[in-house]
């Protein structure tokens, strides 16, 4: 791990109260953590109720429903739904390159 503000490599410095590694820098002394993992960014919705709206949406079910059935705004459904097809259209991106396509056949 390194050090976020001088890059100089961190070593361990015992544990927070939840449990997260903490690192102190060896040049500038600073303590931190290691960044947390944050699959739907700055969005407060707990992951499973997100799952949840993403799985009735593939259903078929529609936005107005889901919101009825999970008690999730439309406006944060909708916004769920724009940052879950960003990630796919990045994860696109990286995972397929140079990918041969026959031509069809008429």
């Amino acid at each position: 791990m390194t050090c976020h503000n001088c890059q100089i490599a961190a070593k361990k410095f015992g544990k927070d109260r939840y449990g997260s590694q903490c690192f102190r820098c060896n040049g500038c002394r600073k303590t931190f953590s290691e960044p947390k993992d944050k699959p739907l960014g700055s969005m407060y919705l707990p992951l499973e109720k997100a799952l949840m709206c993403l799985h009735l949406l593939v259903e078929g079910v529609s936005i107005r429903s889901i919101q009825r059935v999970t008690g999730v705004e439309k406006k944060t459904i909708l916004s769920l739904l724009v940052l879950v097809g960003e990630k796919c259209e990045r994860l696109l991106d990286e995972k397929i390159r140079k990918v041969k396509v026959n031509k069809p056949v008429a």
